[in-house]
């Protein structure tokens, strides 16, 4: 949960993408006010903008006001407060007159001088019913706003599945794969130290024969690491973090990233391994090169080099296509290559490695990879 909080808190320190998430919010925020917790509420409406039952009554009882008074100047202003709903309104009283009979309707209609909408009834085609002017177009802005927050939401599970979710790694996930990317040898402090592990002698004094006894606890000045070839070749601070990550032929799906983070606990970066081209067809797939990559939040960009077979390190078309990806690295076992960022670096060992024999170029796809991962802060 850490590492997901410490990328989301890095992507919204670029000022692009904090505008497109208050954009977002603030979407979201007004439809839940609009229509949630403060809707928007009609007073003072004409009968023009009433909803189709509520203009019926009010037609109703314009018809009943009319045969009671007989005022034709009050009739006309109250039928024409209707506005372009008029006629259908009129005509749907007419189909539906309720406690009404025809005779007033009638006399209603000539002292408006008015002419009921031309539209069918149920009663005519019962089959179809009548759609009621006003109902669509009331509906419409509910209608968009839900069309737009399921954009909202498609869009952001599309994020976190296409985006989001590759690059964020289970916690634990990758602990069965780590460990130590060199082996530290015990360096004594000096020659006197070494000889006080020897013993006394019956007189009291020290022993000095050099005679080597190792000791349960070790004592160390600074850690050194050794290479692959045995020999102590440089003095190194402990790493960040280190991983193990290993390719089998078959595994169609191999791409592992591991997240690494400080003493602290703040987060750091990303690192891993992934499949960058294959050769042939069919299943399963023959894997030709792996991406090694190192990602630095403190960085721009991910840094990336492919790790190519003999085939295609020595083609020159396939590896000049492969070159837009990363630096191109020959796989060799034993083979060390580092990667760097702004404030990180990464060593990565090619640990084990063994060719395919299926009839296919030699040399060309990989049947096991093992790489060592081991990452600095600089």
């Amino acid at each position: 949960m850490e590492n997901i909080i410490g990328l989301i808190k890095e992507k919204l320190s670029v000022p692009k993408n904090l505008a497109i998430a208050a954009g977002v919010a603030g979407i979201l925020l007004g439809l839940l006010i609009g229509w949630v917790l403060l809707p928007v509420q009609w007073t003072d409406t004409n009968a023009e903008t009433m909803r189709a039952d509520l203009r019926q009554d009010y037609l109703r009882m314009a018809i009943t006001n009319y045969n009671l008074t007989f005022d034709e100047a009050k009739a006309r202003q109250l039928y024409q407060e209707l506005g372009n709903n008029a006629g259908v309104t009129l005509t749907e009283v007419q189909s539906n007159p309720q406690f009404l009979n025809a005779d007033q309707i009638n006399r209603f209609i000539t002292a408006v001088q008015a002419e009921p909408a031309n539209i069918q009834t149920p009663d005519e085609n019962p089959e179809q019913a009548p759609t009621l002017p006003g109902t669509d177009k009331a509906n419409s802005p509910l209608k968009l706003g839900l069309i737009l927050l399921g954009l909202l939401v498609i869009g952001a599970i599309g994020v976190y599945i296409f985006y989001l979710r590759p690059r964020i790694k289970p916690a634990g996930a990758a602990l069965p794969q780590a460990r130590p990317a060199a082996v530290p040898q015990a360096v004594p402090r000096s020659s006197n130290a070494t000889a006080q592990t020897q013993g006394v002698s019956t007189n009291g004094r020290s022993n000095t024969t050099p005679t080597t006894v190792q000791s349960a606890a070790p004592v160390y000045d600074t850690p050194v690491y050794t290479r692959p070839n045995g020999k102590n070749t440089q003095t190194l601070e402990k790493p960040v973090a280190q991983f193990m990550s290993t390719y089998m032929f078959g595994d169609d799906l191999y791409d592992e990233s591991f997240t690494f983070d400080a003493p602290n606990g703040e987060f750091l970066g990303e690192c891993g391994v992934s499949v960058s081209d294959i050769i042939g067809v069919g299943e399963p797939k023959k894997v030709t090169a792996f991406e090694v990559w190192l990602f630095d939040k403190n960085d721009i960009q991910t840094v990336t080099k492919v790790m190519m077979s003999e085939h295609v390190f020595n083609d020159p078309v396939l590896r000049q296509r492969l070159e837009m990806k990363g630096e191109p690295i020959l796989a060799e076992a034993g083979k060390l290559f580092d990667l760097r960022t702004a404030s990180l670096r990464m060593e990565a060992r090619i640990v084990e490695l063994t060719y395919g024999d299926l009839p296919l170029p030699p040399q060309s796809y990989f049947q096991r990879a093992t790489i060592e991962l081991a990452v600095y802060r600089i």
